[in-house]
């Protein structure tokens, strides 16, 4: 299944990417569009002599067209969204698991508080609290997502720190930092 999955998003990003080569017309340019194939049915050849195989818009746009382009946005602000949402869950994460104390506590109890809420709603309301845009969107998404990368960073974090070798390094005694650097220690670097 994961094998499907990777080649259908495989063909979802080549498709993105080749949208110039692979639709009729390009739904931003203006000047290309002809009102007189407004709301025409799926197969229509247009006065341009495309095929619409999905039909046009009330603008005399080509639907498939506006949604392969569309696919690209999409795209980008997915990646996007999700790169931020696990760098900064991940740091916050892995800060409460290595700080430990009131600092995890006032983090993981901030991070429980929001996946209390279901992610799509919290999104859905940020985004029609912070209005619309590219980045009002990615900022939305982020906020709903960052809680489940910080929850499983916080989980690796905890359990890395409470191993023995890290015990070990901290009754040499190493310093704390130097015994478990940020939520990990490598055996080696523990041993110096």
């Amino acid at each position: 299944m994961a094998v499907v999955a990777v080649v259908v998003l495989g063909l979802i990003i080549l498709l993105a990417v080749a949208a110039p080569l692979i639709t009729p017309q390009n739904p931003y340019d203006l000047a290309s569009l002809v009102l007189t194939d407004a709301r025409r049915p799926p197969g229509f050849v247009g006065s341009n002599g495309f095929t619409h195989w999905l039909g046009t818009d009330a603008q005399g746009r080509d639907l498939y067209s506006a949604i392969v382009y569309g696919l690209r946005i999409s795209i980008q602000v997915g990646l996007m969204a999700g790169a931020i949402a696990l760098a900064l869950g991940a740091t916050l994460g892995t800060l409460a698991g290595f700080v430990g104390g009131r600092v995890e506590t006032l983090i993981m109890r901030i991070i429980d508080l929001q996946l209390s809420f279901p992610a799509i709603l919290l999104a859905l309301v940020l985004a029609a609290l912070l209005g619309q845009g590219k980045w009002q969107l990615i900022a939305a998404l982020v906020t709903a997502q960052y809680a489940y990368f910080a929850r499983t960073a916080h989980g690796a974090a905890t359990a890395e720190r409470s191993k023995d070798y890290v015990e070990a390094a901290l009754s040499i005694p190493l310093s704390y930092l130097r015994a478990l650097p940020f939520g990990t220690c490598c055996p080696i670097a523990c041993r110096r």
